[in-house]
């Protein structure tokens, strides 16, 4: 799992992900596909599958120590 910076909205109606920066490269998201959460123990994990139009990830946000993540990456 990679450690990212990630500028994310945060709204009444959730948490949205808005660009992510992986090494020295920035990714603007232009769609959230997907958002669920578990929880591990008393910690609620929130996992994302969003997209830039070329590349897809599926991101991992800690709500306890607010770090972000990424779980998987593909090519579109």
């Amino acid at each position: 799992m990679d450690q990212i910076e990630v500028i994310a909205t945060f709204t009444s109606k959730g948490v949205f992900p808005q660009v992510i920066k992986w090494g020295l490269k920035r990714y603007k998201i232009l769609k959230v596909n997907l958002i669920h959460t578990i929880k591990d123990g008393v910690v609620r994990i929130y996992f994302f599958s969003v997209s830039d139009g070329t590349n897809a990830w599926k991101l991992g946000f800690n709500t306890e120590t607010l770090n972000w993540w990424v779980e998987d990456t593909s090519v579109l």
